[in-house]
């Protein structure tokens, strides 16, 4: 027996050793390798669906349109412009505000924009930005904007939006408008991440 001989006999007696030989090694290791294609295949179809699950439950919406006269200089509330009475997201849902608009202002106007807490106007209300007018716009023309960015104004429910004289006012009617990324609750973390 040559040397060549006895390697290819001992490589046959492992192979037999092994289950079967060289092309049952090839078909184990393809097997093994179907099942971890199998299982990466269906590990992104489960982050598909739940992507598409998110974004059905994080959405932008404007926010309802509130107006409010001006009398003697004092701002107080006048009516919803939208179908909706409610200026604040509805239960299990939080609204990330990202753009609120004051319009209607006169040069020289000034209005604080307050959190009312609990939807009680006389309950205590958190002051949150300044409105100016800019310089230069006709009476009941200016508008003024911001944008508190994605954390920087959060709305739960029953927390409304007011404006209070922060000077003299003379306008005599002003509008706020907004838009905000309205998110399910049961998404939050999902949102925040």
């Amino acid at each position: 027996m040559t040397v060549d001989a006895g390697m290819a006999e001992l490589a046959a007696r492992m192979a037999d050793a092994q289950g079967g030989g060289g092309p049952g090694v090839q078909l184990d290791a393809s097997v093994g390798l179907d099942l971890r294609i199998g299982r990466l295949i269906s590990l992104m179809e489960q982050d598909r669906q739940r992507r598409a699950a998110l974004s059905q439950m994080i959405n932008v919406v404007d926010m309802p349109i509130l107006d409010f006269k001006v009398t003697a200089g004092v701002v107080s509330f006048k009516a919803y412009r939208a179908a909706a009475s409610d200026n604040s997201p509805q239960e299990a849902l939080m609204w990330f505000v990202q753009r609120v608009v004051v319009a209607g202002l006169t040069v020289a106007d000034v209005v604080n924009l307050h959190r009312v807490v609990s939807g009680v106007i006389t309950a205590p209300m958190t002051a949150l930005h300044t409105f100016t007018c800019p310089a230069g716009v006709g009476a009941g023309l200016g508008v003024a904007d911001w944008e508190p960015g994605t954390n920087g104004l959060v709305l739960r429910p029953d927390d409304q939006l007011t404006l209070v004289s922060a000077g003299t006012v003379t306008a005599t009617e002003l509008i706020l408008s907004g838009q905000a990324i309205q998110v399910d609750l049961r998404v939050l973390s999902d949102f925040l991440m």
